[in-house]
């Protein structure tokens, strides 16, 4: 099953009656639109999109806590597509079997050369890296167009960030994934920002990046280690040229 605290209830379910297959949500719960869409809004199978309910459900919440005029409901949920519920979630429709597999956060996928891949999947390829306590995977774009991957990795007690770590780092990644998912800049972090529930936050360092200036974040951990990540002259100077 696949559902959202925010909504209180289920996006699927699963059907007695018909075929599950490794991997895949069997289909929408009961009275639920799920659908997958492309980045123009158009309803896709066989393809990576956003996965939205297109039409109302009766769980749907009218309002966030503390939400007065709805601006932060309508940013989370309605912005990317008009009147159309998006979880913020990746997916892919299987045109075979109409199962739904869930791909990962959406705001966490990462553009670059071309390719679009998560943030995962870099942790994943470096994950066995000695030297390496912690990362943090973020998006850049550029006014015009042009986006990268930055990675921000915090080296354990011990070690040093040097240029043969870094190239170590780009090499395992290009060897457990490929050539163009290696982020176009690596570079060491004193601190990773977590929020209360211990996950690490894309978005937070991404909106640094997009701003320069550090948002006003509620649920995080170690609001202090944001700090670390402003007036970097090597991303600052990114929408410059």
């Amino acid at each position: 099953m696949y559902g959202a605290t925010e909504v209180f209830g289920a996006f699927s379910g699963f059907d007695l009656n018909t075929p599950s297959y490794g991997g895949e949500i069997q289909g929408p719960a009961l009275g639920v639109d799920i659908r997958c869409f492309d980045h123009k809004g158009n309803s896709v199978v066989g393809q990576r999109g956003e996965l939205v309910v297109a039409t109302p459900t009766p769980s749907f919440p009218i309002c966030l806590w503390k939400d007065v005029n709805h601006s932060r409901l309508n940013d989370t949920y309605f912005s990317k597509y008009q009147g159309v519920w998006s979880q913020n979630d990746e997916c892919w429709i299987n045109p075979k079997t109409n199962g739904i597999i869930v791909i990962g956060r959406s705001d966490d996928t990462l553009k670059q050369n071309g390719e679009r891949f998560g943030s995962g999947d870099i942790y994943f390829a470096i994950h066995n890296i000695e030297e390496l306590q912690d990362y943090i995977c973020v998006g850049q774009d550029r006014e015009d167009g042009d986006t990268r991957a930055v990675l921000f990795v915090k080296v354990k007690k011990g070690y040093t960030f040097t240029q043969q770590l870094k190239e170590k780092i780009a090499h395992t990644i290009s060897k457990e994934l490929w050539v163009d998912y290696v982020p176009q800049v690596i570079r060491e972090v004193a601190d990773i920002p977590y929020n209360l529930n211990n996950k690490r936050m894309e978005s937070v360092v991404r909106k640094i990046l997009a701003t320069n200036k550090i948002p006003e974040v509620n649920n995080i951990k170690n609001p202090e280690c944001l700090k670390y990540y402003v007036n970097i002259p090597e991303l600052v100077n990114y929408y410059k040229k």
